[in-house]
């Protein structure tokens, strides 16, 4: 009877110590894996010119999305179209030491200093609606504002050959810049820019601008062409405020589901498609071929534009980027 005990006490004591071996395995393993993960998570910044911007910001978001389906982290960055503001951000995010840094600048001369340094520090950029080649860069990926400039004034023309615009840009923005250049010199001679304004590719300044451009022509004016569908929809507000709205031939440029919206029901005329989610997606897929490959097959990127109007608008969405 005390044999049966005494082994009844090993085996439970095996028992009970074979169970504590196991919870300190499970709880207390001998390798940190949580560590690992992080350990080999990677960080971004993301310094976009404006996150007011519809545009830019499904652009962050693209990018956010792909580095979290990697187990990434993107730190963003809104500069409010202040190119003073975007410098402090990209040296502040240098100071994190990022693994990368997707940049859209307001200025990117002034930006300069700022890309020289992240290059010193080994910090790969990728320039998003840059030149081809951009200095202290490793890859640019950009959309034409060339062709976009072309297909406005082309099409405006073929509506009205004989017409008066007025024109909402952002003087010093290289994109901006090369989108009105380029629509100036494709319109023919029956076409005649009256007014220019800087509507800082923002609803609120452009609405403003547009009324003060609209007082100076008396109302005089055939078409309205923005640099973006911000500055466009901006446009169309002043427009109504004069009982215009109709009456006047708007484009615009980016082809937001708010631009599409006003297409359909007759409010805007046309607007540049420029896809931000394919523009994020060869900017992630260049960053991530840069870190893991240390090369690129190709450092300038583009993002094919087309025109979409009344005539073709049935072929995207109304709701979304898609």
């Amino acid at each position: 009877m005390k044999r049966n005990s005494l082994l009844y006490y090993l085996l439970a004591g095996a028992l009970a110590g074979l169970l504590l071996v196991l919870f300190l395995f499970l709880y207390f393993p001998p390798y940190d894996y949580s560590y690992r993960q992080t350990a080999d998570r990677r960080t971004f910044g993301s310094v976009m010119q404006t996150l007011a911007d519809p545009y830019y910001e499904a652009v962050d978001d693209k990018l956010r999305a792909l580095a979290e389906s990697k187990g990434d982290v993107l730190i963003s960055r809104d500069a409010r179209q202040h190119a003073d503001k975007q410098l402090e951000q990209v040296y502040e995010l240098l100071e994190q030491q990022p693994d990368g840094i997707f940049v859209s600048a307001v200025d990117w001369v002034q930006l300069a200093p700022a890309l020289e340094a992240a290059e010193k520090a080994g910090v790969p950029v990728v320039a998003l609606d840059a030149a081809p080649g951009l200095q202290h860069t490793s890859a640019t990926v950009s959309t034409d504002p060339d062709t976009a400039g072309a297909l406005c004034a082309e099409d405006l023309a073929a509506r009205l050959p004989q017409a008066r615009i007025l024109v909402l840009g952002q003087p010093g923005n290289r994109y901006s810049d090369t989108f009105a250049t380029r629509f100036r010199e494709a319109l023919p001679e029956g076409c005649t820019i009256i007014g220019e304004g800087d509507g800082r590719r923002q609803l609120a300044a452009s609405s403003r601008v547009g009324d003060e451009l609209l007082e100076a022509c008396g109302g005089e004016v055939d078409a309205v062409v923005a640099v973006n569908d911000q500055s466009a929809v901006g446009a169309l507000a002043a427009l109504e405020r004069r009982g215009l709205q109709g009456k006047v031939l708007v484009y615009g440029m980016d082809g937001s589901p708010q631009a599409r919206a006003a297409i359909q029901k007759g409010m805007m005329t046309g607007t540049v498609n420029r896809d931000p989610y394919r523009l994020a997606q060869l900017a992630g897929d260049a960053m991530y071929a840069l870190l893991d490959d240390g090369v690129l097959e190709e450092n300038a990127m583009h993002v094919d534009v087309k025109l979409i109007t009344e005539e073709n608008i049935g072929q995207y969405e109304l709701t979304s980027w898609q």
